[in-house]
């Protein structure tokens, strides 16, 4: 209970003291004039790329989602952003407004393998009746000029599912690809879902960080890229492009010199608004129900392997032979000197790059052998605690040696690893937070995703992490039991 007042005291005092910031006296007019200022952008975007060639703008590099947060937060005094976002978001309406627009104007289209020609012209067909038709026009007309109300929904038919399958990676930005009650919609995928009614495809949506869609494209990962992706040479020596289906342009924002905010509500109606918005509009909550859900799922399955795995290599760490113990302490040092992060991004998109196994899957093999790793170390420390007497002791009493090991040595040696095994348990659990880099919807993959569609950083991040500090927590109880069982004395 003290980790979860320290949080909650610490949500009263970033409440208490996050106000509204110092507002610029003039908004810049042109990408010069950001010369000197902090500016966020996605991360490895169009955007990025083009403002990187300005030595003196200082970017930021983080989520469309969180750019209004940085901005008002005083963290970024602008932001790029695609004017249909912009005016999607109705980010006008809290306190922004635009400084300049028309930047990077561009064409997004479909991205396939260089060699998946004939899903790429297939979409390509599609795309040209669907112009012809007129259809094209009443689909455009309909997401972009009844966003402010809402009122665009998905088409009810849904995509079919006995066409033939197809993966299409994603990411999570309103307008165009969005959750809602628990079930995607958006521009683009009304759009896609209409080319594999028409073309007899049945997708799997698979939600992927931006910078991650091309390398799990080439990886075979995912077989398309849909994600208002613009067309750029540097992009299409390495993928494969459609016909373009959606122009664009980005807007630079800031906050806005003359806008005035109404009187700030308390700290409870702020909290009940924000509890209303992140959890029960469009049943937010089940995506939080379902990442905890993944979360505890890795968890166990990865402690589980990595036990497994850790009591090998301590046996084969601890065998007589030089030969087998010196590979293994090698093979150990090697693992536990990658951050786990890196083990995990070189399983998915190396090692397993070609073998079509879940992002679940890689990441338990990932977690279960870095920490694997780790826990041969902690049984190896506590097998050595036991005195050598006690294994001559069996020995002498006609115990052959893994009778030795199973009724003598083991159960003293884990009065010894357990107290240390907790920290590395509360460690896997934090740790599972990175599995949203290789497309698994976690606990804190699913905090994200309503942070990008409420534009709310705060509450979701809190909520996330309260409940990480319970998991910890529950975990840290269990094995305090399992202690005092072992040690009836503490």
């Amino acid at each position: 209970m003290r980790g979860l007042r320290t949080i909650l005291l610490l949500s009263l005092l970033l409440s208490a003291c996050s106000g509204r910031q110092a507002v610029p006296d003039a908004l810049p007019s042109c990408l010069e004039e950001l010369e000197g200022h902090t500016v966020a952008v996605a991360g490895g975007s169009s955007t990025d790329l083009l403002l990187s060639q300005y030595e003196g703008i200082d970017l930021m590099r983080i989520s469309i989602g969180d750019m209004p947060v940085a901005v008002k937060s005083g963290r970024a005094e602008f932001a790029m952003m695609q004017e249909i976002q912009y005016d999607a978001n109705q980010l006008d309406a809290q306190g922004f407004r635009k400084c300049f627009n028309g930047i990077l104007k561009g064409l997004s289209a479909l991205a396939f393998r260089q060699d998946d020609v004939r899903i790429c012209e297939d979409f390509n067909s599609f795309l040209r009746e669907m112009r012809a038709s007129g259809e094209y026009d009443r689909w455009y007309g309909n997401w972009i000029h009844q966003l402010d109300s809402m009122v665009v929904e998905t088409e009810k038919m849904p995509a079919p599912r006995d066409g033939k399958k197809i993966t299409v990676g994603i990411t999570l930005v309103f307008p165009y690809i969005f959750i809602r009650n628990d079930s995607l919609s958006g521009m683009e995928i009304d759009l896609f879902n209409r080319f594999c009614r028409s073309k007899g495809y049945s997708p799997e949506y698979t939600i992927v960080q931006f910078p991650a869609l091309i390398p799990s494209l080439n990886a075979n990962k995912i077989d398309v890229i849909l994600s208002h992706i613009m067309v750029t040479p540097e992009r299409a020596r390495q993928v494969l492009f459609s016909d373009e289906y959606l122009e664009g342009s980005q807007c630079c924002f800031g906050l806005n010199p003359e806008w005035e905010s109404a009187a700030r509500p308390g700290f409870w109606t702020r909290t009940r608004e924000s509890f209303r918005q992140n959890l029960l509009e469009e049943d937010r909550w089940k995506l939080l129900a379902g990442g905890l859900a993944v979360t505890l799922e890795l968890s166990l399955l990865s402690l589980l392997l990595a036990i497994l795995l850790g009591a090998l290599l301590c046996y084969l760490r601890m065998r007589p032979s030089a030969a087998v113990s010196g590979t293994t302490r090698v093979f150990v040092d090697m693992v536990r000197g990658i951050p786990v992060l890196v083990i995990l991004m070189i399983m998915f998109y190396v090692i397993f790059a070609s073998v079509q196994l879940s992002g679940v899957t890689v990441a338990v093999f990932s977690f279960g052998l870095f920490y694997g790793a780790c826990f041969s170390e902690v049984f190896r420390t506590g097998m050595l605690s036991v005195d050598r007497g006690q294994w001559e002791a069996g020995a002498a009493m006609g115990l052959n040696r893994m009778q030795v090991f199973r009724l003598i040595a083991f159960p003293q040696a884990l009065k010894r690893i357990v107290p240390v095994f907790k920290g590395d348990v509360v460690s896997l659990i934090k740790n599972t937070s990175i599995v949203g880099y290789v497309a698994v919807l976690d606990l804190t993959c699913a905090g994200d995703i309503i942070r990008t569609r409420t534009l709310d950083a705060f509450f979701p991040l809190i909520l996330v992490s309260i409940i990480y500090i319970l998991l910890s927590r529950l975990s840290g109880h269990l094995l305090d039991a399992l202690d005092r069982k072992l040690n009836p004395s503490k």
